[in-house]
């Protein structure tokens, strides 16, 4: 008959040592007795004399050093403010000034003195049914369209428009409900006639 060997599994993974074997020092007990010895080894050297004492400055010629003419310092730093150049806000200003000629002013004050209103231009059309159509469903969202025929190379188009607005704010409050409604609008600024 066959005899059933067992074999056993373990979890655990076990380290032997053998007889004989020491256990590793561990790393910070050889720290530790460096900065001991080396403590002892200070106070040992201290307490001998064998630490030499600071130079002292003393005031007694030395024998057979000559001795330096010690000159007197000067002080430069009033000759230093005074070759500093002196950068003063308003004596430099003035040379740097910039004359714009009055004709470019009064070209830029009649650009800012221009009114202007805004329209929203929802679409365009070839087909002026389509236009309608458009204008309709703006009309069901709040807000009045109208159509513009225009000529554009011997074709005519249909703009879908809403507004004027004298504000910018105000375009851009209808053009943000326009948005909402599925429409993509664009903002054209026009002056005023």
């Amino acid at each position: 008959m066959t005899k059933k060997k067992t074999v056993r599994k373990t979890t655990k993974k076990r380290t032997t040592r053998k007889a004989g074997q020491k256990r590793p020092v561990p790393g910070w007990i050889i720290l530790l007795s460096g900065v001991l010895s080396g403590l002892l080894l200070a106070v040992f050297i201290y307490i001998k004399g064998w630490v030499p004492e600071p130079i002292q400055n003393t005031q007694t010629p030395v024998p057979g050093v000559a001795e330096e003419v010690v000159k007197p310092v000067e002080d430069v730093s009033q000759d230093l403010s005074k070759n500093k150049p002196d950068y003063d806000f308003y004596s430099v200003l003035p040379e740097m000034e910039v004359v714009i000629p009055k004709e470019e002013l009064a070209q830029e004050a009649a650009r800012n003195s221009k009114e202007y209103t805004y329209i929203l231009q929802v679409g365009s059309f070839k087909q002026l049914s389509d236009a309608e159509e458009l204008k309709a469903r703006i009309a069901f969202s709040g807000q009045i369209a109208h159509i513009q025929a225009i000529d554009v190379n011997g074709t005519q188009y249909h703009r879908v428009r809403v507004g004027p607005f004298d504000s910018s704010r105000e375009a851009d409050k209808q053009k943000r409900q326009l948005e909402q409604g599925g429409h993509k609008p664009l903002v054209l600024k026009e002056t005023k006639s």
